[in-house]
């Protein structure tokens, strides 16, 4: 009862409240109007794909050229924007200069410059001092040339100097190092047995080039010459060509030739200068018209790999064979891929670039295609090569060609380490200093007539050579009636893959700059 009265007495408050017994009080008055706050700019568009800008110009800084007492070459390019200075050491020691009876030595002593130490530090503890540095240092050779790299910041040059000159001068090639290395190399060319692109790759240079031309060879060798080679054969090798005669230094990075001079004289300056060693001989390609099918039982897919006669990096046709190349098959909305990808499903991808070297060059196109629809595939690649050189390309798909190439330019000289890598290109191939400075205006200048011209030179299945990875009972029912020329069906050494014995902390390395993207 008394809750009921309660909640009663409550509810009339309520109703008597609200029916107003007293005066209801006067209105509150309107709040003040907030201040209008600034109208926002308008933003972008978002409906409206980006308009696409100017490519970013490109200029190289200038390059300083000086030789210290010993005679060793340098160029010097300041690059002031961050403190890290970037060494390259290029040594006219590739595989062109290897032995007939060891291919491969040229790598194999690169190699063993940081995985096997010096005179005065084991690898460990190269290794440890270089990584205590927060350094990089690497080697390795190509087909034109060996390089030493390395990188620091510009505070720790000097002591990088130490490091990188003791690597270049003072290799031990130690016993148990190089046993470890040799099975290491012998292991990579194990499991490259069963690789189609490098079985492709090594058969193509002894086919197309010839086994007795300094090309005509895999730059890591053979089983048989890895297997062969000595302690002894390195440092021979390493005292005839790794000296200044031989040699030229590119410094890219924060350091001035003032800053950088007495540095070089008191490390790379001791350096017996030695003689330069004599270039290799340059006899022509054999290139036959021939097709190699290797035999690689129950491939799902057959590797493609064909070469016709090209030309040597330092050409005047190179940077027009570059705009050639990339309408052919230089990237996505490239022919080879509309065609053979997009339209026909053929491949994931298939390629084509010049293999331009110092002594000559091959252009090569290469991918991989469904087993069954190898020949094909094959009539459609010849003929958009044949359409090429027949017919003058639009202007709009070499705009997109010639874009391609200049505005993906700047990226390469985005670091210290990418412009020594593009500094030593020009002394591999011996082009001029303002080289990278007028690409950009040499690519803008190819016109419909130079890329035909180029693929009427350059672009020729009448002399070519093709060599097929796949299976012969597939595929050599479909090369009938393709202009291929005379068919040879050859065994590959089949191997299961193999694992690769574990790596010892090393120097960590960086890639130097290949001198030709060689198989």
């Amino acid at each position: 009862m008394t809750r009921s009265l309660r909640s009663l007495a409550v509810l009339l408050a309520a109703v008597l409240g609200c029916a107003g017994s007293r005066p209801a009080p006067a209105p509150a008055a309107p709040p003040a109007t907030p201040p209008q706050a600034a109208a926002a700019p308008a933003g972008p568009d978002r409906g409206q794909v980006p308009a696409i800008g100017a490519a970013p110009e490109l200029h190289l800084p200038q390059q300083r050229h000086f030789a210290l007492a010993n005679g060793l070459r340098v160029r010097l390019v300041e690059h002031r924007r961050l403190p890290i200075v970037a060494l390259n050491l290029v040594v006219r020691a590739g595989a062109v200069n290897d032995p007939a009876r060891l291919p491969g030595l040229a790598s194999f002593t690169a190699s063993m410059l940081t995985e096997g130490g010096t005179r005065s530090r084991t690898a460990t503890r190269l290794s440890d001092e270089v990584g205590f540095l927060g350094a990089s240092l690497g080697a390795g050779a190509g087909q034109d040339a060996a390089s030493l790299s390395g990188s620091s910041l510009s505070r720790h040059l000097p002591k990088l100097l130490d490091l990188f000159a003791d690597v270049a001068m003072n290799p031990a090639f130690r016993a148990k190092d190089f046993a470890r290395v040799q099975d290491q190399r012998k292991v990579t060319l194990l499991q490259q047995r069963d690789q189609p692109a490098t079985i492709a790759g090594k058969a193509f240079l002894k086919a197309y080039w010839g086994p007795d031309h300094p090309y005509g060879h895999y730059v890591l060798g053979d089983e048989a010459s890895v297997a062969a080679t000595r302690p002894a054969d390195l440092a021979a090798f390493h005292a005839r060509f790794w000296r200044p005669a031989n040699a030229e230094l590119v410094v890219v990075g924060d350091v001035s030739e003032a800053e950088l001079r007495p540095l070089l004289e008191r490390t790379l300056g001791k350096w017996p200068a030695g003689t330069a060693a004599p270039a290799p001989r340059a006899p022509a390609p054999t290139a036959p018209h021939v097709t190699l099918l290797l035999d690689k039982p129950d491939a799902p897919q057959t590797l493609v790999m064909l070469g016709m006669p090209g030309l040597a990096r330092a050409s005047p046709d190179y940077v027009a064979a570059t705009v050639a190349f990339q309408v052919l098959g230089g990237g996505m909305s490239s022919r080879l891929f509309r065609t053979l990808r997009e339209e026909k499903g053929y491949t994931y991808g298939m390629g084509a670039g010049a293999d331009a070297r110092r002594l000559g060059g091959v252009s090569i196109v290469h991918g991989n295609v469904k087993a069954e629809v190898t020949g094909a595939a094959l009539g459609d690649l010849l003929g958009e090569i044949r359409k090429l050189r027949e017919q003058p390309v639009g202007e709009a798909e070499l705009a997109d060609a010639r874009n391609a190439l200049v505005r993906s330019l700047p990226a390469d000289f985005a670091t210290v380490g990418g412009i020594a890598g593009r500094v030593a290109e020009l002394v591999i191939h011996g082009l001029p200093d303002d080289y990278w400075n007028g690409y950009a205006d040499a690519v803008r200048n190819v016109g419909p007539a130079d890329v035909q011209r180029i693929a009427e030179r350059y672009l020729d299945p009448a002399r070519s050579t093709l060599v097929l990875v796949g299976t012969p009972a597939a595929v050599r029912p479909q090369l009938e009636g393709l202009a291929i020329g005379k068919v040879e069906v050859r065994p590959v050494p089949g191997a299961t893959p193999v694992r690769a014995p574990p790596r010892s902390p090393r120097v960590r390395t960086q890639r130097p700059p290949a001198s030709s993207p060689a198989p």
